[in-house]
């Protein structure tokens, strides 16, 4: 069945560039969130009036940020796992190679996670984190070989973490809706 005009002015390509609203809320679900339900470090506590400006988390905002969190967690798990998979690959934050960080930005993750795909995967944590540095230093070392321009095999996943990601970005849109954004601000 061909499409209509219309419908295809509809599915246009700016729906799938990242929004900043669900940016903002997915790297706050991602790195801040555990922060803002209650689990802070005690360093500004020890500071005391050394600290900048101490503000103590008070149980109205732990509970604020605990039902964002489980909303933001249902949305995430009404996607598919493959979608949710990619954007915790691009949003939880690593000390990723820095040429390698400066060439591919958000999607650093995502591409890093594609390029491991291809060779055996460990079962324990630590080890599949070991074997993802590994692999983005590798990477990086492609990046350096093409002074600033990607190398081909480097170029393939770059263009499928893309489509991985803006195909995961939009279906987590799709589910959250038009609703305000929910990551606290710490």
């Amino acid at each position: 069945m061909a499409r209509r005009p219309d419908e295809v002015r509809e599915r246009g390509v700016h729906l799938l560039r990242p929004s900043a609203t669900v940016d903002s809320e997915l790297d706050w679900f991602f790195n801040r969130a555990e922060c803002d339900m209650g689990s802070r470090s005690n360093y500004e506590a020890v500071l005391g009036t050394y600290a900048a400006t101490p503000r103590l988390l008070t149980p109205e905002d732990a509970a604020e940020a605990s039902h964002a969190h489980r909303t933001i967690r249902g949305w995430l798990k009404a996607i598919a796992d493959s979608d949710a998979g990619v954007l915790q690959a691009a949003y939880v934050m690593r000390p990723w190679p820095e040429k390698l960080y400066d060439e591919l930005g958000r999607i650093t993750g995502v591409v890093v996670r594609l390029a491991c795909a291809r060779g055996r995967w460990p079962e324990d944590h630590a080890d599949q984190e070991r074997v993802e540095m590994a692999r983005a230093q590798w990477l990086e070392s492609r990046c350096a070989k093409g002074c600033g321009r990607s190398l081909a095999p480097l170029q393939e996943l770059r263009r499928d973490g893309e489509v991985r990601f803006a195909r995961a970005h939009h279906a987590y849109a799709v589910v959250r809706g038009a609703r305000p954004c929910l990551a606290r601000s710490s």
